[in-house]
């Protein structure tokens, strides 16, 4: 049953592919030089490797806002996204699968009446404004390269062909890898708290862990949607928006591509950390807001009248239409799942209050004097607690953490747990060294674990944050994530 309720994401990474394939090489098949049956089998290869080989941070960061914790749920969240992708599909307009997904989970959340993590959403939605933007601006930046040192040189027109084949071959190769990983959190990052999973030994020596079984079943699933449906939008992208000449179309997916790397790339990330630079954040970005961004930016330095604005319009309109349309068809669909079929969508969350909670939240800035009713208060589920804060007239922020630090999450760190915790190969070496110190330990919640680790090993302390968005304590939020999302299936 597990895996016939997974292949709900399999039909959104259908759908993804399907989409988002035109979005890699639509300017290369369009301006013929590259036959589509070529590009599509290259996009696929790549497409596998980039998910398996690097797509674990965007999907940490889409799990951030919003942890489905039932595979039912999971598979309703994906079903929703793919069927409002495929419905773009069928009207060819390059829609944003980020946008579909996003939609999805936050239909999940207000059906289980989850806080959201809206500071997630805030990064993610700047992802999609600046997406565009960046894309814009780096094709703008690659066609005055190009028109000072390429334009400029007298290559014969065999050479020339020779030289743009050879480069789409490469360029689609570089953004189907980033394709891959960048947006397979759309397809698996909904199974990531509910993936039934486990870790594969071969022969002994090589451990295969389950969210790396996941990426390769998800990048599977984009390769057959690209083999299987993508030509479409692959016109659309090609020459709908803008007539574009094999030069133009390179530049097009080069800048496209670029900044799906960007949002995608980990040690990217590390090396600004490192050089005290603006880093920015792993989230599942829109591949077609990227290409329709180069696209327009390429148009409006060359000849700004040749773009088709009523369709960049209708592709907008989509961009909007489809988060909420994802949405409706997740809560709808959910409320039948859970009513008619009889199948548990999501686990409501207990919250447990006493003073030693008050007085954490007292510790990190809650006032508490506005919340000291609580005491001694148990919430089934969510629903009762958000009636409850919303009538202490608190912000939405101090609701989050309240939230947050009262959510009963019972925790044995038993000798077999923290062995299954190993062999999952979550951390290197050093990370070990708290459970093992921890052993037979009893927790309530979250932070008391957290708390306990920082205090055994430096290697789970927060540093005091120096910037706005510190590179060190965002990565070890991640780290906690992994531990509880793992030890989430413990107690269920």
């Amino acid at each position: 049953m597990n895996f016939l309720l997974l292949l709900s994401g399999f039909f959104l990474g259908w759908s993804l592919g399907a989409n988002d394939g035109g979005n890699i090489f639509g300017p290369a098949v369009s301006t013929r030089m590259l036959k589509f049956p070529t590009a599509a089998i290259i996009a696929s290869v790549f497409i596998i490797l980039g998910a398996v080989l690097q797509g674990g941070g965007a999907t940490q960061t889409l799990s951030a806002l919003g942890a489905v914790n039932q595979l039912s749920g999971s598979c309703t969240v994906a079903v929703a996204a793919a069927l409002s992708l495929f419905l773009m599909v069928k009207t060819r307009i390059p829609v944003s699968s980020s946008q579909a997904v996003v939609g999805a989970i936050l239909g999940w959340n207000i059906f289980a009446n989850q806080y959201t993590g809206y500071t997630t959403l805030i990064t993610i939605f700047s992802a999609w404004v600046s997406t565009p933007i960046l894309s814009a601006l780096f094709a703008i930046f690659f066609y005055i390269i190009f028109r000072k040192y390429y334009y400029q040189r007298r290559i014969s027109l065999l050479l020339n062909d020779y030289y743009l084949r050879m480069g789409y071959i490469t360029l689609i190769a570089f953004s189907a890898y980033s394709l891959g990983a960048n947006n397979i959190a759309n397809v698996v990052g909904m199974f990531a708290s509910s993936s039934p999973f486990t870790p594969i030994n071969v022969l002994g020596k090589i451990i295969i862990p389950a969210n790396i079984q996941l990426f390769f079943l998800g990048g599977i699933s984009i390769a057959v949607g690209i083999l299987t449906r993508s030509m479409n939008n692959a016109q659309t992208i090609g020459q709908d928006i803008y007539k574009m000449s094999p030069t133009i179309g390179f530049i097009a997916i080069l800048s496209s591509s670029l900044v799906l790397f960007l949002f995608s790339s980990k040690n990217l990330q590390i090396l600004l950390d490192t050089l005290h630079l603006p880093t920015l954040p792993l989230v599942p970005a829109s591949s077609s807001q990227a290409i329709v961004g180069a696209i327009i930016g390429l148009g409006i330095i060359k000849n700004a009248n040749q773009i088709q604005y009523k369709k960049i319009s209708k592709i907008a309109l989509g961009w909007i239409i489809n988060p909420i349309l994802s949405g409706l068809i997740c809560f709808v669909s959910l409320f039948f799942v859970q009513n008619v079929f009889n199948q548990k969508v999501y686990t409501p969350a207990v919250h447990r209050f006493n003073y030693i909670v008050l007085q954490k939240l007292e510790s990190i800035g809650v006032d508490t004097s506005k919340i000291s009713e609580l005491n001694n208060q148990i919430f089934d589920n969510p629903k009762q607690l958000k009636q409850t804060l919303a009538s202490f007239k608190i912000s939405y922020q101090e609701q989050t953490l309240i939230a947050e630090y009262g959510e009963y999450f019972p925790i044995y760190l038993s000798s077999r747990i923290i062995s299954q915790i190993k062999e999952q190969n979550f951390f290197p070496e050093q990370y070990y060294l708290p459970f093992d110190e921890l052993e037979n330990e009893y927790f309530d919640y979250r932070w008391q674990l957290s708390d306990k680790f920082s205090e055994k090993s430096e290697y789970w302390r927060y540093k005091p944050q120096k910037r706005k968005n510190d590179f060190y304590n965002s990565e070890l939020n991640k780290r906690y994530e992994l531990l509880f999302r793992f030890l989430q299936k413990e107690i269920r």
